[in-house]
């Protein structure tokens, strides 16, 4: 049965057959939205279109299906905290957030570390965290959730029998995000350091700007 009219086209009649059969394609409508009953392999796809930040197809499902659902509700509080923590909460649950007023003694204004501790449990230190691709994963994702006037400091701590130390070197970096207004912040003491093209102050191998080096 056709409700096209005698004078149709071929091309007309070709289309009307090919489209006869889509109702024979199952489509699972009443999942596709769903981060947590879509098909896996849809996820990556359900991401993208709900402006997911970042993607790590090495997440496990859980990770990933998290990360979809809570994509909406994290662009609305982006450039806080919170989003910074919630970010940091897909790398490790031990890495967490130390701004310039909680610090002792007090750090510069407008500034923050994230703080990863690093474990001995019998194994290479820190395992998977200690890595330098997964240090520069983690700073790639705060830089893109971090409010924009605010700078940070990566800190890798290894915690040995009771002693802390440094591990490695301090990484800094800038907010990689320009779609936000915020507020001037006052003049920071390394604006007449030598910077990265981001306007970081360059430092070297323990954290000191290359100025103050001996």
């Amino acid at each position: 049965m056709t409700l096209l009219p005698p004078n149709a086209t071929p091309l007309e009649r070709a289309i009307e057959a090919a489209t006869a059969r889509i109702s024979d394609v199952t489509a699972p409508i009443d999942t596709l939205l769903d981060p947590a009953a879509i098909d896996a392999d849809w996820l990556p796809w359900l991401g993208w279109g709900l402006s997911l930040d970042s993607w790590d197809a090495d997440w496990s499902e859980a990770v990933k299906r998290q990360a979809v659902a809570e994509s909406i509700a994290l662009h609305r509080i982006k450039g806080t905290r919170v989003s910074v923590e919630i970010a940091l909460r897909r790398f490790d649950q031990l890495a967490h957030v130390v701004e310039w007023f909680e610090a002792t003694p007090r750090a510069t204004p407008h500034t923050f570390e994230v703080i990863l501790p690093l474990t001995v449990d019998g194994a290479a230190p820190g395992g998977t965290r200690a890595t330098a691709a997964f240090a520069e994963a983690v700073i790639r994702e705060v830089s893109r959730t971090k409010p924009l006037r605010e700078h940070f400091q990566f800190v890798q701590l290894l915690a040995v029998a009771g002693a802390v130390g440094v591990m490695g070197a301090v990484r800094a970096t800038q907010s990689l995000r320009q779609d936000v207004t915020l507020a001037a912040a006052p003049a920071a003491p390394w604006d007449a350091y030598l910077q990265t093209e981001d306007g970081e102050p360059l430092e070297d191998d323990f954290g000191i700007f290359f100025e103050d080096a001996p």
